[in-house]
């Protein structure tokens, strides 16, 4: 805090390092004893500045995809200064930004942006050069999780409590009245279904990015998988146990549904092996099979994960 008031009166980005490797950090130190280092950029924001940035994190966000941006900490004989940013919205689209740096170093940063993004690891590299030097910061930032849960229960509340604890937005789908009142849910998109021909256009209004059924309701459940699987929803996870969703997917068939690559799509049972029993505990488990999915990962253990557990591997970035 106190060296942000200097940068915002100097009005100069200025880098600092925060290191606790040594055993002396416990002491002489900011006290933390993590045993890493952290570099901290600190930028001053003027109106257009920020704006800048704004719009960047917009353009992420209408995208619905996870994109990278590139942003300056170190340059020298490059036209760049510590803050300026370069945005790969998502992984077709074009690199946006440092269009006046030498062809060959804006490859080489399009590059690592592209397997920053492939790989799901955010990474500071270092780009060296003939008479230059130049150090990012490639960060994947990832869109706000849109869920749907099809089912407004009792033990839909702790599911929905922890997706809007982590931001994500929440879309209920039922079809009682009386269990979708907004009193029981504030800052929830509430969707009221009265046949089962209401179930499809609800998940096209919804756009969603992950969905969960668990009405507790056979022919509910099996509506609502079936408008889930004619949308393009990549995550569908089904409460309940392995052979009552199989049921669901053989009436589907029978009824003339195509289910080619529906496996890469179902969760069933949803949610990983966490001993739930409980709502709660349930709901733990499927909030954290779908942020692994969301982010790239296993979901296992750290203490089994070879890598670090928030960046990839640097060298293999600096060798773009």
């Amino acid at each position: 805090i106190l060296r942000a008031d200097q940068v915002r009166a100097a009005g100069v980005a200025e880098l600092v390092t925060y290191d606790t490797r040594s055993a002396d950090d416990l002491i002489w130190g900011s006290g933390a004893g993590c045993g890493g280092m952290t570099e901290l950029l600190l930028e001053p924001l003027h109106p257009q500045q920020a704006l800048a940035k704004a719009k960047s994190f917009r353009t992420i966000a209408e995208a619905r995809r996870p994109g990278v941006l590139a942003t300056v900490v170190r340059a020298m004989g490059v036209a760049l200064r510590p803050g300026d940013q370069a945005l790969l919205p998502y992984a077709g689209a074009r690199l946006k930004g440092f269009a006046d740096i030498p062809g060959p170093l804006r490859v080489m940063v399009d590059a690592t942006a592209r397997l920053t993004l492939r790989t799901r690891s955010s990474s500071a590299v270092h780009h060296p050069g003939s008479g230059r030097e130049l150090d990012l910061s490639y960060e994947v930032r990832l869109p706000r999780v849109r869920l749907s849960v099809c089912g407004a229960g009792p033990d839909a509340a702790p599911l929905v409590a922890m997706a809007k604890l982590l931001g994500w937005q929440v879309t209920l789908i039922d079809h009682r009245s009386a269990m979708l009142s907004a009193e029981l849910w504030p800052g929830v998109d509430c969707i009221l279904i009265g046949s089962k021909a209401d179930v499809a256009v609800a998940v096209e209004q919804t756009d969603s990015d992950a969905a969960v059924v668990m009405n507790h309701h056979y022919e509910h459940d099996l509506e609502c998988l079936a408008a889930w699987l004619d949308s393009s929803v990549p995550f569908i996870g089904v409460l309940g146990p392995r052979r009552r969703t199989q049921q669901m997917l053989a009436r589907l068939e029978a009824r003339g549904m195509t289910l080619d690559g529906a496996e890469r799509r179902i969760h069933s049972p949803v949610g990983l092996d966490l001993g739930g029993e409980s709502a709660e505990e349930i709901a733990l488990s499927i909030v954290a099979e779908l942020k692994a999915e969301v982010a790239g990962r296993s979901g296992e253990a750290l203490r089994d994960r070879d890598a670090p557990i928030h960046h990839g591997d640097k060298r293999r970035l600096e060798a773009v």
